[in-house]
């Protein structure tokens, strides 16, 4: 891939799968993103269109989604900062905002997310929360007043500190002046100067990354997930059907055996995967860090 040249206003897309992520970028720049990423979503990579808007260069980063493959939200947050060193945009441009896309299709609020944004908030911190615009989808496909209520709740659950530090609220109709109206309020936070994320300023301080905010927090939220798990397999344990029913001729005995061993594998392997991840964190956040505190300064 050629080089990126200078860019005015440089945004980075993220959210969930089935979000309007790629749609969003589509719509604003009157591109053809391919939609989807690919067959296989370990493969994803993002996807750059650029536009003009009021006498800007826009450059839209889109995303591969969250909660689509088997990769977590640690190595995805990864590969987007890699992905954005490795194309130039850290060393050329600087990043201008973040446009998170929510899905208000997305009833509950589940850990993942919680989780999910609570890292993001650790990644840039209290003084860039400003050029973080949440936007939320898919309005069109419900009467307004029956979700107002509920929606109204859950993102004051989820991006009550994104919002009372700077972060905006916009709803987005699925038109282009709506994108391009999102896009105009990074645009107007850009002129303001410059955000300086919390990761590079603990990294200018502190020697080991681990002691970073967003190490000590993501080694507590491996370890509680651990833990939680463990739970899990020892009351899974007690439910533990007769040794007999294994080989049992009744059909239903059998099944309600083969039912619980399946359960107790999987958790097993969530845990073993749990447990290798908590072990391979430091190399992975240090790279994740070493490619966020370039793309926003």
């Amino acid at each position: 891939m050629t080089q990126p040249v200078s860019h005015d206003i440089l945004v980075v897309i993220i959210g969930v799968t089935g979000a309007g992520k790629t749609t969003f970028a589509n719509l604003a720049s009157g591109g053809n993103l391919l939609v989807g990423h690919g067959l296989d979503p370990c493969t994803q990579d993002p996807q750059a269109v650029q536009f003009m808007l009021d006498g800007h260069n826009i450059t839209l980063i889109d995303t591969p989604g969250f909660d689509d493959d088997g990769r977590n939200d640690l190595e995805i947050f990864e590969g987007i900062g890699r992905w954005l060193v490795k194309q130039g945009f850290a060393k050329n441009q600087p990043l201008d905002g973040v446009i998170i896309l929510h899905p208000i299709t997305h009833s509950s609020i589940g850990n993942m997310e919680k989780k999910r944004t609570r890292l993001l908030e650790k990644i840039l911190g209290q003084d860039a929360y400003k050029r973080v615009v949440i936007t939320t989808t898919m309005w069109t496909a419900f009467r307004q007043g029956a979700f107002q209520n509920t929606w109204t709740t859950r993102q004051d659950q989820i991006w009550r500190n994104f919002m009372s530090n700077g972060a905006v609220l916009i709803k987005h109709d699925n038109t282009r002046d709506s994108a391009h109206g999102i896009i105009r309020s990074i645009i107007l936070k850009s002129e303001a100067g410059r955000a300086r994320t919390l990761l590079q300023t603990e990294l200018t301080s502190k020697k080991r990354f681990t002691e970073t905010t967003v190490g000590e927090d993501l080694k507590r939220c491996f370890e509680e997930e651990i833990e939680h798990i463990e739970e899990k397999l020892l009351k899974h344990r007690l439910k533990r059907p007769p040794d007999a029913w294994r080989k049992s001729t009744n059909f239903a005995e059998k099944w309600e055996w083969w039912e619980w061993e399946s359960a107790y594998q999987d958790l097993e392997k969530s845990l073993e995967l749990l447990q290798m991840q908590l072990k391979t964190m430091n190399r992975v956040i240090s790279r994740l860090l070493g490619f966020w505190a370039r793309i926003f300064r």
